[in-house]
């Protein structure tokens, strides 16, 4: 069931309380119309002891006077029947033709039991209780039935019923609404709790969620959660401490492999064969002190130390610089890679902006095919300055274009490029530490084009 809790509780307020209000109506009716039934029994027998005693010893003229003494007016009947089931004397709504009760119960009576049974009688039909009582009149007996209308001790019970079919839906809706703001109330630190926990971004983790001054379950939840938020601080500063100490390690040992590399093809002694080997090997170490450097200067955001050494930079020739180590992979995958654009200067750290313009430079090369064409132009507008980079590739997905600059994010990892997903992610962090941005456009099928723009002035 995937609806909400508060509304799962008030369901369950407001069914458990139908279930208490059907069961304690049904009792308290049946109970009421019992009671009410007992009391028409005991005026019946009490009145046909009276008219049976009358009717023995003065005969129908005694029995209609008493009946009309004892008996509600227009709303009871008497009658005597003989053995036969003839009526001898009848008064009120009793039929003067008809027996009240069947052959039956007058049997009974005759055998000298006395007995209360439902009747109908009247015109139209109602109901009556009759107490049918054998009587004796000059020698003879009779069947003596005494019954009254249970009409009038109906209407208490009907007037019950009623209340309780209109104050029913009335108590469940109350319930309901009560239960709703009961529910709401007391899931609303929980509430808080889930929109403190999912503000903290991963960059935030220092961040607490405040405990509630209750200590109940939920002062414990929330001592529970920030409990784990300290066991993933300290999971993802070691994890960060690791990959800078990695870096600074690895940046020695392939600088060191670089300069020999680049001392062993000067030399004129090596065989073609020998010299493409290793100039594939100088390729794949550049492309190892890339992501090296990528992850360094990671480690310098989320540690908050990535300073910059700001300069005057002209991003044409910052362009040039970056694609001239990318020229011997784009030659290798057959993609051309055309630098253009004005000058366009700013105040900016080299080296930072030169990885950036790299990154996406490369990523522009690895996604073009075979024949395509790269191109980098630098620009201004205004106030700012920026650097374009667009390839012939496959394009971004419109879905995908909000993710494409998260770290270790992949359009689609089924087309086996490659790749750490972290250069677009170092690019952003580039530009929003000089007060820029990075934007991606394009569509699917049509290539992408992914704009670098900084402030003119070189801060924002």
């Amino acid at each position: 069931m995937n609806l909400p809790i508060r509304v799962r509780l008030t369901a369950w307020y407001a069914a458990l309380l139908a279930v208490i209000l059907v069961a304690l109506g049904s009792f308290v009716v049946l109970q009421l119309s019992a009671d009410l039934r007992d009391r028409v029994d005991s005026d019946v027998r009490r009145a046909a002891q009276g008219i049976a005693n009358g009717y023995a010893e003065d005969g129908p003229g005694e029995l209609v006077q008493f009946a009309r003494t004892a008996l509600p007016r227009g709303a009871s009947a008497v009658q005597v029947l003989d053995r036969g089931g003839r009526v001898l004397v009848a008064f009120g709504a009793a039929d003067a033709d008809t027996p009240l009760v069947p052959m039956e119960v007058r049997s009974d009576a005759l055998l000298g039991d006395s007995s209360v049974v439902p009747i109908e009688a009247g015109r139209p039909p109602s109901h009556y209780r009759a107490y049918v009582v054998p009587v004796r009149r000059l020698g003879r007996r009779h069947v003596l039935v005494v019954a009254e209308s249970v009409r009038e001790a109906e209407a208490p019970t009907r007037r019950v019923l009623a209340l309780l079919l209109l104050a029913g839906p009335a108590a469940l809706a109350a319930t309901a609404l009560v239960g709703w703001w009961l529910a709401r109330k007391a899931l609303l630190p929980v509430d808080r709790m889930a929109s403190a926990a999912d503000a903290i971004e991963i960059d935030r983790l220092d961040e607490r969620l405040a405990v509630p001054r209750a200590r109940d379950e939920l002062g414990h939840l929330a001592e529970t959660l920030n409990a784990m938020l300290e066991r993933l601080e300290y999971g993802v500063m070691e994890k960060r401490r690791l990959v800078a100490d990695a870096s600074h390690e690895l940046r020695t040992p392939l600088a060191v492999m670089r300069a020999e590399l680049d001392v062993t093809l000067r030399s004129g002694e090596l065989d073609d064969e020998a010299r493409e080997v290793l100039e594939s090997a100088r390729e794949e170490v550049d492309r190892m002190s890339r992501t090296v450097d990528n992850l360094l200067t990671l480690a310098q955001v989320d540690e908050g130390r990535l300073a910059l050494l700001r300069t005057r930079v002209d991003l044409a020739d910052a362009v040039e610089a970056a694609a001239r180590p990318l020229r011997p992979l784009a030659e290798h995958k057959g993609v051309r890679v055309a630098v253009g654009g004005e000058p366009a200067e700013t105040h900016a750290d080299l080296q930072h902006l030169q990885l950036a313009l790299t990154n996406l430079i490369e990523n522009a090369i690895k996604f073009t095919p075979e024949g395509g064409e790269v191109r980098v132009s630098a620009w201004t507008a205004g106030d700012e300055v920026g650097v374009t980079v667009e390839d012939d590739g496959p394009g971004i997905p419109a879905e995908a274009r909000a993710h494409v600059f998260d770290r270790f994010y992949r359009v689609d990892r089924a087309r086996g490029r490659g790749g750490s997903g972290l250069g677009l992610a170092i690019c952003d962090e580039i530009a929003r530490a000089h007060g820029g941005r990075i934007d991606v456009a394009g569509e699917e099928g049509r290539g992408s084009t992914f704009s670098l723009t900084l402030p003119r002035d070189g801060a924002r």
